[in-house]
C-alpha cells in the first residue's frame, strides 16, 4: 500500500474511534439525537457527491488488453457524420469539445477482448455512421 492509502485508513479509523468515544460519553439519549443529526448530514453529503459524480462523469471507452487483427476506432460525441474506411483511416466531421445535446454519456468496454478484425466503439454520433468494408486487393 502507498503512504497516502495508509494515512487515509489511519485517519478514518481515528475519526470513527473519536466519534464512538464522543457518543459513549454523551449517554444513550443524547447519543441517539447526535446520531440522527449526523446521519442527516451524511445522507445529504452522500446525495450531493452522487449528483456531482453523475453530472461530471464523461463517457468512458476502454480497450484495455484488446488485441485486434485490424484497426481500433474509439469514437464519441461527434455532431456530424462518421465514415470509417478500411485500412484504419477515418474521415468525417471532427469530434467537438462539447457533446451534442442528449447524446452519449454511456460506457463502453472491450476489456480482455481479442478480435481477428477491426474493433469499433462508437457512442454519441449526431449524424450517420458508415463503416466501409475492406476492399479486395486481388483482381
Amino acid at each position: 500500500m502507498t503512504k497516502r492509502v495508509v494515512l487515509t485508513l489511519v485517519g478514518a479509523v481515528l475519526a470513527l474511534g473519536g466519534l464512538a468515544v464522543f457518543l459513549v460519553l454523551q449517554g444513550l439519549d443524547a447519543a441517539d439525537k447526535w446520531s440522527s443529526v449526523l446521519s442527516l448530514f451524511f445522507t445529504v453529503a452522500g446525495f450531493a457527491l452522487t449528483l456531482v459524480g453523475l453530472l461530471n462523469r464523461g463517457p468512458a471507452q476502454s480497450a484495455d488488453h484488446a488485441v485486434t487483427g485490424g484497426s481500433l476506432h474509439q469514437i464519441t460525441h461527434v455532431k456530424g457524420d462518421v465514415v470509417i474506411t478500411s485500412g484504419g483511416g477515418g474521415t468525417g466531421s471532427p469530434p467537438t469539445a462539447a457533446p451534442a445535446e442528449g447524446q452519449g454519456g454511456g460506457t463502453q468496454s472491450a476489456h480482455g477482448v481479442r478480435t481477428a478484425g477491426d474493433l469499433h466503439q462508437i457512442d454519441g454520433v449526431g449524424g450517420s455512421v458508415h463503416i466501409e468494408p475492406p476492399t479486395s486487393s486481388t483482381p
